[in-house]
């Protein structure tokens, strides 16, 4: 008996002291050894404070671990059921039970739930309850920089800046939350009561300028403000700070989010009030324009997975990190080679991306496999620029001389797989899709393009982008016994059989008559339609074509082919008003029995016009088809001749009709970058024409315009057709050598622009004897920059300026 006793009591202990180790291990979180205790009479493995929250790692938050959390409500927006938290230790969203309490920021409540993992781990609350009225936290502040770091997320924060965007926005229903739709909380309306439900939500949403970048702030209760006035004002905004992610938690951005107007202080008002600003004219907006982008440069490496040389690659290493790279690189790579690439992280693309990249290829080759994914998984932005493979059935494709596309069903979506052709494979075969038949199942590869918009970047599309053919597979090809082909069948074997059944009759002849005519009626009908259809979409086309840079004969003959095709196919042609002809040479014949329809401008003026032949049985088809294609050709060359106009204007002088200094600027800016890349040489020849005031003065502006129009003339006879004579003041003129061997050849040009001045100027009666200065400089020999270039030919053109005489 004693020895049970013993037994008992060595036991008893034994479990003691087992369940007093398991309680030491489970006041321990994962990843949160010796911090965060349990409080005691708390039960293992509950979350007391954010701390221990933010501290799991996402597998962890994805255990659901139990949360019970004291803390103040930070923001609260009821209708899309928005809740932030804070206690000592940091800030948290909840997503909110499916009947929230009425709620105030500043109130104290507490929160049970449990945890999920998201950008920071989330709490998803079962129960939210008040406590009691609480003092509001101060607010941490913070710059631009600390809103990007992750340890600042949720937190009540304050920021100082400049206004520059506010305007007011309104959410019906179901909307884009961007960083908090990110947090995979369903969208939803909460309606507390029969006076809130169904109301549009207006708040009001500021693009903060701070010293390092743009802040987007998300003001609830915005009583007393007027968005306008807020412009350029400096103000300090105190709110809960979030991060804008892609679909992988990546951060691209940061915003704020804030509950009324009251916790936004203007510190300085506008210096001036925008509503009284002077009028701009549309055509110098960008006078008004400076961009500083102090973005440090970074060094990524990875595996090539898509290579379009001078446009843009991507690279991706094998933890599935994936980024885009636009580069003008051309050099010769191939995918899986293991590349360096320097640049500057672009911010206004859905994901990571790397601008003004320069390649650093190495001799390493790692390959990436494609990672297979679902519709659903590519849509909402888990794959961005990542190599995938996904499998559906072919619905259509389109081949366009600029890129093949494949429309492939996978269950209820559809997404395109696109094989674009660029400069370097548009002509080689292997770069065309074949015709594949509709219903295959097909499995691509390639790399996933998600497409974002809105003001919170939210994912609206996405596509794939194969890189060669052999990145489309069929995996099963579609069975001939399509249900079509079933219906065919069955459709001529019910005609046979009512044939067969009404031939026995006395009425055989007049229901074959009958159903022929039904028939005929159908295939009429069915054929309108179709020819409906089609010239709309052919109209489309031709719209299209009217706004690119389609050459005008070809856009008149797509309109020429739509009139044909209405009036089916009569022969048509366009007569334009400078005599050219357009379309199917006509014979004598068809000009005698043509319809004849002008095309007019906006402006009434007579562009030509359009004629259709042999229409006898078709005049009222006629004269709606050439109405049709007589106002699609005005608006093409009108268009035409207003964009060529514009470009012209743009870029010449409108006197001497030689290059303006804008587009001096542009070719000087594409001759430095290629010198700089092919450590070539160009050269600036500065020329200045003596005593032009004084044929001013003495003959009159008349004649110094004809003047500065015969000197450019001659200048433009010397020089090559490369090179490029600019007038840049009144009466000076800068010549671009964009290639230049020696300082010989660059003399014997100054040299044959002199000469232009040995026979003497007539113009109306007057004889005028002219020269000009002129003095050049070399690149890099003389400067290395553009100023440096203009100063040197400017400083060398007044050395040796002489006296002219007129």
């Amino acid at each position: 008996m004693r020895k049970f006793r013993l037994s008992s009591l060595a036991l008893l202990l034994l479990v003691l002291c087992f369940g007093k180790a398991l309680l030491g291990q489970a006041n321990q979180l994962p990843g949160q050894e010796g911090q965060g205790a349990i409080s005691p009479g708390v039960s293992p493995h509950l979350l007391t404070t954010v701390a221990q929250v933010h501290a799991l790692s996402a597998a962890d938050a994805a255990k659901r671990l139990p949360v019970e959390l004291h803390a103040i409500v930070i923001y609260y927006e009821p209708t899309e059921g928005q809740v932030f938290v804070q206690d000592a230790t940091g800030g948290v969203y909840i997503v909110s039970p499916a009947n929230p309490p009425v709620l105030k920021a500043g109130d104290a409540v507490l929160i049970r739930g449990t945890t999920k993992p998201s950008y920071s781990t989330n709490v998803t609350a079962s129960e939210m309850r008040f406590e009691h009225r609480a003092q509001f936290p101060e607010p941490l502040p913070v710059t631009w920089r600390e809103m990007q770091e992750k340890s600042n997320d949720c937190r009540y924060v304050s920021i100082v800046g400049k206004v520059r965007s506010a305007t007011l926005q309104v959410a019906i229903g179901q909307y884009s939350l961007g960083g908090v739709l990110q947090r995979d909380r369903p969208l939803r309306t909460v309606a507390h009561d029969s006076s809130t439900e169904g109301q549009r939500q207006p708040y009001l949403l500021i693009d903060l300028e701070t010293q390092g970048g743009l802040i987007r702030v998300h003001m609830e209760d915005i009583s007393g403000i007027d968005p306008i006035r807020l412009l350029d004002s400096e103000v300090r905004v105190s709110g809960v700070a979030g991060g804008l992610f892609d679909g992988k938690f990546q951060q691209i951005g940061a915003e704020l989010w804030v509950n009324s107007a009251q916790h936004m202080t203007v510190l300085k008002p506008p210096a001036s009030d925008p509503t009284k600003l002077p009028l701009t004219a549309i055509d110098r907006i960008m006078t008004g324009y400076y961009a500083q982008d102090e973005s440090q440069r970074v060094h990524v490496r990875g595996s090539l997975t898509l290579y379009q040389p001078g446009l843009q690659m991507v690279l991706e290493t094998p933890d599935r990190q994936a980024v885009l790279v636009n580069s003008w690189e051309q050099s010769p790579l191939h995918m899986g080679q293991v590349v360096d690439v320097v640049g500057f992280p672009d911010p206004h693309q859905y994901s990571e991306v790397v601008t003004d990249g320069g390649v650093l290829p190495t001799a390493d080759t790692q390959i990436i496999q494609p990672v297979p994914v679902l519709w659903s998984d590519a849509l909402a932005g888990h794959y961005p620029f990542e190599l995938v493979s996904m499998e559906g059935k072919l619905a259509a494709e389109v081949h366009e001389p600029h890129q093949d596309t494949l429309i492939i069903q996978a269950g209820p979506h559809v997404f395109s797989a696109i094989l674009p052709r660029t400069v370097w494979n548009q002509e080689a075969d292997e770069a065309v899709l074949p015709d594949y038949r509709a219903g295959s199942t097909v499995r691509v590869t390639g790399i996933c393009f998600v497409h974002a918009g809105g003001p919170w970047n939210t994912e609206r599309w996405f596509d794939v982008q194969l890189r060669s053919p052999q990145d489309v597979a069929v995996l099963v090809a579609p069975p001939w016994w399509t249900v079509r082909r079933l219906l065919y069948v069955s459709a001529a074997l019910l005609l046979l059989m009512v044939t067969a059944f009404f031939w026995a009759v006395i009425l055989q002849r007049k229901v074959r008559k009958q159903t022929e005519q039904i028939r005929l009626t159908m295939e009429s009908e069915a054929a309108r339609e179709r020819r409906i259809a089609f010239l709309e979409k052919e109209r489309g086309r031709v719209l299209e074509a009217i706004n690119s840079m389609l050459n005008l004969d070809e856009v008149l003959l797509m309109i020429l082919r739509l009139i044909s095709t209405q009036l089916e196919g009569r022969s048509c042609w366009c007569e334009l008003a400078n005599g050219t002809l357009v379309g199917e040479a006509a014979s004598p014949q068809d000009f005698d029995r043509a319809v004849r329809r002008g095309i007019y401008s906006g402006a009434g003026e007579r562009l030509g016009s359009l004629v259709v032949s042999e229409v006898e049985a078709y005049e009222e088809q006629a004269g709606e088809a050439l109405e049709m294609g007589a106002s699609l050709a005005a608006l093409a060359i009108d268009n035409r001749r207003l964009y060529e106009t514009l470009i012209h204007r743009s870029q010449y002088d409108q006197l001497t009709n030689a290059a303006n200094r804008f587009l001096l600027e542009s070719r000087l800016d594409e001759a430095l970058a290629h010198a700089r890349r092919g450590q070539t040489r160009f050269a600036l020849v500065y020329i200045d024409l003596d005593q032009f005031k004084q044929v001013n003065d003495f003959y009159g502006h008349r004649v110094g315009d004809l003047y500065l129009q015969q000197v450019a003339e001659r200048f433009s006879e010397k020089l090559r057709g490369m090179d490029t004579l600019a007038r840049v003041g009144g009466d000076e003129f800068i010549a671009l050598i964009p290639v230049v061997r020696s300082r010989t050849e660059l003399e014997e040009i100054s040299q044959r622009l002199t000469r232009c001045f040995d026979a003497p100027f007539q113009i109306d009666s007057h004889t005028i004897r002219g020269s000009a200065s002129i003095g050049y400089a070399i690149y890099p020999e003389d400067g290395i920059t553009k100023d440096e270039l203009k100063r040197v030919a400017d400083s060398a053109m007044y050395a040796h300026k002489p006296h002219a005489m007129v």
